[in-house]
C-alpha cells in the first residue's frame, strides 16, 4: 500500500506494481502498451491507488502441482497405451499357442492310429489314405488361405436408444469409434462418439462433440489421434482423442454430410455440404475455409498420390445421387475437375482401395435395377505419365455385386485388401436380410453373409497385432468378426 512498489493502475484499469509498470513503459519507449490489453500507455498514465488493505497471493505451489498433475496424466495415458498393446500381444500369443496345441494333439492321434494299423494291404492302404487326408487338412488349415473366413467374435451394445450412424478405427489408441446421441441428454445434450476398446472388446467412454447428428468421421496419416468429424449442426470439428476435447471448430454455414483429410498434406481437410459444395479448410487458419469446389456431394474420399501406379495422381472423389467427380489436386491450391462416367441416379457412397486404385460405387435400387448394387471400378489416367497434354482421369467397371431390394438409408460400405493377401474383398450392408455381405472382388462370388439384427450402416476393417477383424455398425450394436 506504500513505497516504491505500491499498487498502481493504467488508464485502461489494469493493476500493477509501480516499479514494474514504470520499468515496462520505459523499456517499450514511445510505442509502449499495456501488458494486459495492448492499449497505448505512457508514464503519465500511471495512477497510484490508495487501498486500505492489500494482499498478494502466492500461487507458485498451485501452479507446480498443476504441472505435476499434467505430467502424471501424460505418463498414465502412455502407460495405459503400452498396457493395451501388451495385452493384445499376449492375446495373439495365447491364441497361437492354443492352435498349436490342438494341432499337436491331432498329430499324436494320427500317429497312434498309424501305429495300430493292421498288416493287410487293404487296411494299410486305407490307413495311409486317412493319414494323407488328415495331414492335407492340417496343412491347409495352417496355411489359412483356402479355408480362411470371418467368424463372429463379439457383439457390443453402443447405444440403447439407437441412432448410431458412422464408424471409424483409431489405430494409435486401438479403439473403434461409433457416433451416437448423448447417453445423458439432459446433462450433456448433443451427439458424440463412443469408444470401444479392441483390447477387451468393451465399450468405454463417451466423448461429446456436436449438437446434432454426426454424418462423417475421418483420421489422417499422422497417427496423432486427431479425429475429424462432420455433423448436421453446420460444423466440422477436430477432436483430440488423447484428451477427449474439441481443439478446433469450423462453421460451414450449412449441414455437413461428409468429411475427409487430404492424405497428401495433413494441413487440409474437406467438408461436403448439403447445398452441393465442398469447402476446403486449412487447419493452420482457424477463421474460415480457403477454397470452395462446386459439385453435388453425398460422400467424400481422398485418393493419395502413388508414383508407381497406373493412376499416379492424387485428389478428391465426390459422389452424390446425381453422379460423381474426381478433383485432381494439381498443386496445393489448384484442383482440376474430371467428371466420372457414373450412372446419373442413385449413387449413395464411394469408397477407395488405396493400393489397387479401385473405387467401390454403391447404387440404391431403382426402376432399371431393382436391387442394391456395388460396382467395383478401376481408376485410370490418360496419359499415365506427365506430358504437355492435359491428363484425363476416368474409371471403368470391373465387377458388379448385387444385394437385396431395400435401401432406405445412406449406408457406407468397404473395399480392402484380403487379410491373407490373396486379392480384394468387398463388404456391403444388406437391408433386406439385415446382414453384412462379403464378396471376393476377383471372382465376384459371395463368400459370406454375416447376420445382424438391424440394417448395417457402416463397415470398418482393421488389424491389431497381426490379427484381422471386421466391424459392422447398426443403430444400436457393434458386431466384431475375426479372420480365421
Amino acid at each position: 500500500t506504500a513505497g516504491e512498489h505500491r499498487l498502481s493502475a493504467l488508464r485502461c484499469g489494469h493493476l500493477f506494481g509501480f516499479t514494474c509498470i514504470q520499468r515496462w513503459l520505459k523499456a517499450q519507449g514511445p510505442a509502449a502498451k499495456c501488458p494486459q490489453c495492448n492499449k497505448k500507455a505512457k508514464r503519465s498514465d500511471i495512477v497510484l491507488l490508495y487501498a486500505p488493505k492489500l494482499r498478494a497471493l502466492d500461487n507458485s505451489e498451485q501452479e507446480s502441482l498443476k504441472k505435476s498433475l499434467e505430467q502424471e496424466q501424460s505418463l498414465r495415458r502412455k502407460a495405459e497405451l503400452e498396457s493395451a498393446q501388451y495385452k493384445l500381444k499376449l492375446q495373439v500369443v495365447t491364441n497361437k499357442y492354443g492352435q498349436a496345441q490342438q494341432e499337436l494333439q491331432e498329430l499324436r492321434a494320427l500317429m497312434a492310429q498309424a501305429g495300430r494299423s493292421s498288416v493287410p494291404s487293404s487296411s494299410s492302404s486305407s490307413s495311409s489314405f486317412a493319414s494323407t487326408s488328415l495331414l492335407l487338412g492340417l496343412s491347409q488349415r495352417a496355411d489359412g488361405s483356402r479355408m480362411a473366413q470371418y467368424s463372429f467374435s463379439k457383439a457390443v451394445l453402443v447405444s440403447q436408444a439407437g441412432s448410431c450412424r458412422v464408424l471409424s478405427y483409431c489405430e494409435p489408441l486401438s479403439c473403434l469409434l461409433a457416433s451416437q446421441p448423448s447417453p445423458h441428454s439432459t446433462l450433456v445434450p448433443g451427439c458424440g462418439v463412443k469408444k470401444v476398446s479392441v483390447v477387451n472388446m468393451k465399450a468405454s467412454q463417451y466423448v461429446p462433440i456436436h449438437s446434432k447428428q454426426i454424418r462423417g468421421l475421418s483420421f489422417n496419416r499422422q497417427n496423432d489421434s486427431l479425429l475429424l468429424s462432420a455433423a448436421l449442426d453446420n460444423t466440422i470439428k477436430l477432436t483430440s482423442l488423447l484428451t477427449n476435447t474439441v481443439v478446433q471448430t469450423y462453421n460451414a454455414g450449412k449441414p455437413v454430410w461428409s468429411c475427409c483429410w487430404c492424405l497428401d498434406n495433413s494441413n487440409y481437410v474437406y467438408a461436403g455440404l448439403s447445398n452441393g459444395s465442398v469447402l476446403i479448410y486449412d487447419t493452420r487458419d482457424t477463421s474460415t475455409h480457403v477454397q470452395e469446389l462446386q459439385c453435388p456431394v453425398a460422400s467424400l474420399c481422398y485418393v493419395p498420390r502413388a508414383a508407381s501406379s497406373s493412376f499416379p495422381c492424387g485428389g478428391l472423389i465426390a459422389g452424390s445421387l446425381e453422379g460423381g467427380c474426381f478433383w485432381e489436386q494439381v498443386n496445393e491450391t489448384t484442383y482440376r475437375p474430371h467428371v466420372l462416367p457414373l450412372e446419373t441416379a442413385g449413387c449413395t457412397d464411394i469408397q477407395v482401395e488405396m493400393e489397387s486404385r479401385h473405387c467401390l460405387v454403391t447404387y440404391r435400387p431403382g426402376r432399371s435395377n431393382p436391387s442394391l448394387r456395388c460396382v467395383l471400378m478401376a481408376l485410370n489416367r490418360t496419359p499415365q505419365q506427365d506430358s504437355s497434354q492435359l491428363p484425363s482421369c476416368s474409371c471403368a467397371p470391373v465387377q458388379t455385386f448385387n444385394a437385396g431390394s431395400s435401401c432406405k438409408l445412406l449406408t457406407k460400405n468397404a473395399v480392402f485388401k484380403r487379410p491373407d493377401g490373396g486379392g480384394t474383398l468387398v463388404c456391403a450392408g444388406d437391408e433386406a436380410s439385415n446382414s453384412t455381405m462379403v464378396w471376393d472382388a476377383g471372382s465376384g462370388s459371395l463368400l459370406q453373409k454375416l447376420p445382424a439384427d438391424l440394417p448395417v450402416l457402416d463397415i470398418s476393417p482393421f488389424s491389431v497385432n497381426g490379427e484381422h477383424f471386421l466391424a459392422s455398425l447398426t443403430e444400436k450394436m457393434l458386431k466384431l468378426y475375426r479372420w480365421e
